[in-house]
């Protein structure tokens, strides 16, 4: 007996059917071509589910994950903005300290 469990053996068997010819068919430009469109075809289906779901969260007033990635971008300009000002504020101040003490 075999020591290869029974659906091996009928799996082995299949693909050594199948298996040549599926590997004849993936290597055409017609597979390529239609791997193609169905890729297009998946990102317009994903696109057209994303402005679906941020009219839907909008139309709920429920920020979308773009609304707070541009909020963090707006608070991050500020942040730098904030730390600038402290800076020259501090060296201001820091100026100021000098010409007391000369």
């Amino acid at each position: 007996m075999e020591d290869r469990p029974s659906w091996r053996r009928m799996f082995d068997t299949w693909n050594d059917q199948v298996g040549p010819r599926l590997e004849q068919m993936v290597r055409t430009d017609a597979f390529a071509d239609q791997a193609a469109w169905f890729a297009g075809l998946n990102r317009r289906r994903n696109e057209m589910v994303e402005s679906f779901s941020q009219r839907l969260m909008h139309f709920w007033n429920i920020p979308t994950a773009n609304d707070v990635a541009r909020l963090r971008r707006q608070v991050d300009v500020l942040q730098r903005q904030l730390h600038a000002v402290n800076k020259t504020l501090q060296e201001v101040r820091n100026a100021g300290e000098l010409k007391r003490h000369a």
